[in-house]
């Protein structure tokens, strides 16, 4: 028998990284909830206790054991495709890789964490947001926390209800970065656009310097690219309900909210507003991956009128704005030109090439 004729006689070999299930998915996303509420916690902790001078907290215990459960879930996943003869790496399910190394990175960031807490004390504040080991920590996290996203972009074809598990993953993705660039969340304060003069008992509403103008336009774009770019990323492959843009911009503006122990308790009926318009936009224009006009008209309106209900709550809160009509409206004018040009840039520079659309 030649060699040709062996080969096509062969064993077909086993295939590796085979997908995983919705209810796979489903409990990635579960522990990686528990992984999340943990860091929230934490984070809670470092911006409102000014008493923490140990590694073992109540807040890490949370935060390290949702680790634990992400780690030995997917250890879990892994052993159970694992052929004999094949390679571990290969028993990894369809776009769980990162996770892996995911998972690699945040055992290193915690015991590199630990050190640093002994070596140079328990960070407060802004500090613990520049901390290298918790920058690693965060990292970690979000590899983890975006395993459901990759494995269904890689998945056939999924209905609408098997498609949950990667909406709610780009979601949680988002809210990892929300926290580690906390300090640019808009939503976690409102007098990032806001002035005061005379005494703290009764403060008056004044006109801010260029360098605070100039602070706050940066932290709308920050939040920005945070709350609509996992918005976007999700569009570019499926037919997006309305309730999916708006929930995925008011969960992640309300636990910035629970994490600063709600100081500023009434933003949260007004990130629902911004999220209600935000849905609006979307149910009025319907965007789909095959419609790229539309896909772009709602990445660039969605930030304006999320924005907008953000600037008119606040002036109401105080009774005016620190900033003037050229300064709040150029704002929302800026954070629509940046993502219609973050969809531009995705759109046309191939990003859904050769991907099979889902509606």
């Amino acid at each position: 028998m030649d060699a040709a004729a062996a080969n096509a006689l062969a064993i077909p070999p086993v295939s590796v990284h085979r997908p995983t299930t919705v209810a796979e998915d489903a409990i990635t996303l579960a522990a990686g909830v528990w992984l999340l509420a943990g860091t929230y916690v934490d984070g809670w902790a470092h911006n409102n206790l000014h008493d923490l001078e140990t590694f073992f907290t109540p807040w890490h215990a949370v935060l390290y054991s949702g680790f634990a459960a992400c780690a030995l879930w997917l250890a879990a996943l892994t052993w159970r495709r694992h052929a004999p003869g094949a390679r571990w790496t290969e028993a990894i399910p369809v776009g769980y890789g990162p996770a892996a190394a995911g998972v690699v990175l945040f055992l290193a960031s915690g015991a590199a964490d630990f050190a640093w807490h002994s070596v140079f004390g328990i960070e407060q504040n802004l500090k613990a947001l520049f901390s290298p080991s918790h920058l690693g920590l965060a990292a970690g996290a979000f590899l983890i926390l975006g395993a459901p996203f990759s494995a269904a972009w890689h998945a056939p074809e999924r209905s609408r209800p098997q498609l949950v598990p990667a909406f709610v993953s780009a979601m949680l993705s988002g809210m990892v970065v929300a926290f580690i660039l906390q300090e640019f969340a808009v939503f976690a304060r409102h007098g990032l656009v806001q002035t005061y003069a005379g005494s703290a008992a009764q403060p008056a509403v004044t006109v801010p310097t260029s360098s605070g103008i100039m602070v706050a336009l940066g932290s709308f774009f920050v939040s920005t690219v945070v709350l609509f770019v996992p918005v976007l990323l999700l569009s570019l492959r499926w037919h997006l309900n309305a309730a999916v843009p708006a929930a995925m911009a008011f969960v992640p503006s309300v636990a910035m909210q629970l994490m600063v122990a709600m100081r500023d308790a009434w933003l949260v009926p007004v990130a629902l507003v911004g999220s209600v318009l935000v849905g609006v936009v979307w149910a009025v224009v319907r965007p789909a991956p095959g419609r790229h006009g539309r896909l772009m008209t709602a990445a660039a309106l969605s930030p304006v009128v999320f924005w907008a209900a953000y600037f008119a709550g606040v002036a109401l809160h105080d009774g005016a704005l620190s900033f003037s009509p050229e300064i709040w409206g150029g704002t929302l004018a800026w954070t629509g030109l940046e993502m219609l040009g973050l969809a531009v840039l995705t759109l046309k520079g191939g990003a859904t090439a050769g991907l099979k659309h889902q509606r």
